[in-house]
C-alpha cells in the first residue's frame, strides 16, 4: 500500500498474545487515553483478543477497570480449567508427553520434518489436536455472557459521574486461523493447508481502497513467506462475525485449547498464526502502538507451532522486531506518524506470579492449571494493569508524544 493514501484510522493499537498477562495491555490502553493517544482500532490476538473485548464492552478507563476485577470476569478466567482425570486415560496423557518430546527432537532436525508435514492429513491433525489439548472450558457456550451482562448492567446504571471525559469506543479487529484441504481432483489427495484469519469492523467493507483488495483476498499472509508449503498465501477477511465464537477461535493456541467450529469457515485455531500483526497494523493506521516480545521457549511453545503451522516463530518474532527498519514514512514530521515499540518484553519476569499459575501433577500426568482465590485474582489483575500502565507512560513521556 501506498504511504501516501489516506489510512483509514489514526492510532492503532496491538494486543499480541498476553496469556494469563492479559491485563497489562488494559493499562496500557488506559495509559494512551490519559494522553490523548485512544487507539481508533485495536488488532487483538490469542489472549490479546479477549483483553479487546474487555475495552469493546468498556472504553471508559473506570468502567475497563470495574470490569477488570469483576467477578463475572474471575468466573470467565477460572472457567478455564485442566483436563479432569476422568477425561482423559492414561494412555492419552502418555501420548501427550511422547509427542511434546517428538516435536523437541523434530525441530533440532534441519529441515524440520517438511515431509512429515505433507503426509498430515486433515483428519490426522485435527484429531491430535483434539485429543491433545491440555485445557478445557466450561460452559463453552455461554462462557463470555457474563461480561456482556455486567458491562450493559454498568453502562444502564445511569453513572455520569466519570473521572475522565467520554472516550470513544474503538473498534476491534481479531486475528485467528484455520484448518481446511485445499481443492484437488479427489478428496484422498487434497493437501491439508493452514490460512490466517482476518475478523474487521464491518464498516471497512465500504471503503474503496484498503478493504476492497482484501476482499478479493489479496492481502498476503506473513507466516505464509516462513512455510509456504503449509500456511495459504492469501488472507481470509471475514467483516460479519460474532465476538464469543471469534475470540474463543483466536485463543485456541495449538495443544492448550482445542480447536472450535464456526459455521461457514470450519475448524478454526488461534491466533498465533500471525500473533503481532504489524504490517497489517501500519496499512491500517498511520501510528501504531506495538509491544516488544521475548522468544519463544525452544522446549515447548516454539516445537509446538512449528509442528503445527510449519515455521519457526522466533524468525518471525525476528521479522517482527525488524519491521521498524523498512518502515520509512516519507515527509513524517511527527512522532504521531510512526510505529511505536512498547518495552513489554519482560513482562514474563515482572508479573512472575500475578496470573495463573502452571503445575505438572506426574501422578496424573496432566498440566493442572491453578487459580487464585477471587482477592488474589483482582491483586494479579491490578499487578498487570499498573505494570501496562507505567510502561506506556514511561514510552509516552520519553518520546514526548
Amino acid at each position: 500500500m501506498n504511504n501516501e493514501q489516506v489510512k483509514p484510522y489514526e492510532r492503532v493499537q496491538l494486543f499480541s498474545g498476553g496469556g494469563s498477562r492479559f491485563g497489562y495491555y488494559l493499562g496500557s490502553y488506559v495509559a494512551l487515553a490519559a494522553h490523548n493517544l485512544t487507539p481508533d482500532i485495536i488488532v487483538g490476538t490469542c489472549g490479546g483478543s479477549l483483553s479487546a473485548y474487555l475495552v469493546h464492552l468498556a472504553p471508559d478507563p473506570k468502567d475497563l477497570q470495574a470490569l477488570m476485577c469483576s467477578r463475572e470476569l474471575y468466573r470467565v478466567i477460572t472457567a478455564i480449567r485442566h483436563v479432569a482425570p476422568d477425561e482423559a486415560n492414561k494412555r492419552l496423557k502418555l501420548r501427550y508427553m511422547t509427542h511434546a518430546l517428538k516435536r523437541w527432537r523434530l525441530s533440532k532436525q534441519r529441515g524440520n520434518g517438511q515431509g512429515q508435514r505433507q503426509a498430515d492429513s486433515y483428519e490426522r491433525l485435527l484429531n491430535e489436536l483434539q485429543q491433545l489439548a491440555m485445557f478445557r472450558i466450561d460452559n463453552e457456550q455461554y462462557w463470555l455472557d457474563e461480561l456482556s451482562r455486567f458491562a450493559a448492567s454498568n453502562n444502564d446504571s445511569g453513572n455520569t459521574d466519570k473521572a475522565t471525559p467520554e472516550i470513544a469506543t474503538p473498534e476491534i479487529a481479531i486475528i485467528a486461523s484455520r484448518l481446511y484441504q485445499t481443492p484437488a481432483d479427489d478428496s484422498f489427495n487434497a493437501t491439508l493447508t493452514l490460512q490466517e484469519l482476518l475478523f474487521m469492523p464491518p464498516r471497512l467493507a465500504s471503503l474503496p481502497n484498503l478493504v476492497s483488495g482484501l476482499a478479493d483476498e489479496q492481502m498476503t499472509s506473513p507466516a505464509h513467506t516462513f512455510a509456504n508449503e503449509r500456511i495459504h498465501p492469501s488472507v481470509n477477511v471475514q467483516t460479519q462475525w460474532d465476538f464469543a465464537a471469534v475470540i474463543r477461535a483466536s485463543m485456541a493456541d495449538m495443544y492448550y485449547l482445542p480447536p472450535t467450529h464456526i459455521t461457514e469457515l470450519g475448524w478454526c485455531l488461534g491466533g498465533v498464526i500471525n500473533l503481532t500483526p504489524i504490517e497489517l497494523a501500519c496499512q491500517l493506521g498511520d501510528s501504531v502502538f506495538a509491544e516488544t516480545k521475548a522468544g519463544y521457549d525452544a522446549w515447548l511453545a516454539a516445537p509446538a507451532i512449528q509442528r503445527v503451522f510449519g515455521f519457526d516463530p522466533n524468525e518471525r518474532l525476528a521479522a517482527v522486531h525488524g519491521y521498524q527498519l523498512m518502515r520509512e514514512l516519507p515527509h513524517a514530521t511527527s512522532n504521531h506518524r510512526q510505529l511505536h515499540w512498547l518495552p513489554f518484553a519482560d513482562n514474563a519476569q515482572q508479573l512472575a506470579g500475578q496470573n495463573v499459575q502452571k503445575r505438572f501433577n506426574l501422578k496424573q500426568m496432566t498440566v493442572e492449571l491453578i487459580h487464585s482465590d477471587y482477592d488474589g485474582f483482582v491483586q494479579q489483575m491490578q499487578a498487570q494493569w499498573q505494570y501496562g500502565y507505567q510502561r506506556t507512560v514511561d514510552y509516552i513521556q520519553q518520546h514526548k508524544l
